[in-house]
């Protein structure tokens, strides 16, 4: 096959894709709620005053007016305690969950991905050994593991991350083997060890790629979970700095004022939500491009 044929192909293939991730509507719209989340995200660190950010990374309190008040033309979302106008601070916490969320999924597939495909290729003992320390990994809740580690770590945004990222690994380990498991019998494979090509050079140029695109899929699924537990983190003390804007955090700030002031709740729960919906929503359009059934 000739390299412009190739390209053909190529083209061909990612028309397909994009037909069928179009194609669910839901989907679609995950998508645009999560681009705007990263066009925020972007905004908020590259350019704040274009969205009206003063001092980016920070909670501005108003200690005159702590109390919350009602939503109105000069606090679009209210504010929450200790007169924190809330929209910016929503702003500011989506860029700051975005991006520790992305880390967190970011480091445990990569780690996890390297170890299973090793541990798949290799086998033997190796293999019962990685699967039984993930199996031990299972056995904790991964929240009370996340809290272990971060307290040993110590608590700010950066350790909790890390925290996270520890306890996530094993999924992406387990799941990369699976799918090591079947690849690493494909004709390709054989022919590479047929030809002398080394141990390492298989695993990482040829069974690794192969096993990536539901990995990929797992990622986006993956961003909105760990969003969530990074926000219940936050709600129930993990961070200790009270400047940092969080949505977690937010909502915490807001709790004791639920009877009388539930917007202080509501609009960091919803961006939360909203965002945990979007990737899932986002995630299931992305499974469809990879079944063969939508594909044929």
């Amino acid at each position: 096959m000739s390299e412009a044929e190739v390209r053909a192909k190529r083209w061909e293939n990612t028309k397909l894709s994009l037909s069928v991730f179009f194609a669910n509507k839901a989907a679609v719209v995950g998508l645009v709620i999560v681009m705007i989340y990263v066009v925020i995200g972007v905004i908020d660190e590259v350019y704040p005053p274009l969205i009206g950010i003063t001092s980016a990374g920070t909670l501005v309190p108003n200690f005159f007016n702590p109390a919350p008040s009602p939503p109105s033309l000069a606090h679009l979302f209210g504010t929450t305690y200790p007169g924190v106008d809330l929209f910016s601070s929503i702003i500011k916490a989506i860029r700051i969950d975005l991006a520790y969320s992305l880390l967190v999924v970011a480091i445990g597939a990569a780690v996890g991905s390297v170890i299973g495909v090793i541990s798949a290729t290799v086998g033997g003992l190796m293999d019962e050994i990685v699967m039984r320390i993930t199996d031990i990994f299972f056995s904790i809740p991964y929240l009370v593991l996340a809290l272990a580690v971060g307290f040993i770590l110590g608590r700010n945004l950066l350790n909790m991350s890390l925290a996270l990222a520890i306890v996530w690994w094993p999924l992406y380990a387990r799941y990369t083997r699976s799918q090591t498991l079947s690849t690493k019998e494909f004709t390709f494979v054989e022919a590479a060890k047929a030809s002398g090509v080394s141990r390492l050079k298989i695993m990482f140029k040829h069974i690794l790629p192969n096993t990536l695109p539901p990995v990929f899929i797992q990622v986006s699924l993956d961003l909105g979970s760990i969003m969530v537990i990074f926000s219940t983190l936050a709600f129930i003390g993990f961070i200790t700095n009270a400047s940092i804007p969080e949505l977690g955090y937010l909502t915490s700030l807001g709790l004791s004022y639920v009877q009388t002031a539930p917007w202080a709740v509501i609009f960091p729960g919803v961006a939360i939500t909203l965002f945990a919906l979007a990737v899932n929503l986002m995630g299931d359009g992305l499974r469809d491009v990879i079944d063969p059934r939508r594909r044929s």
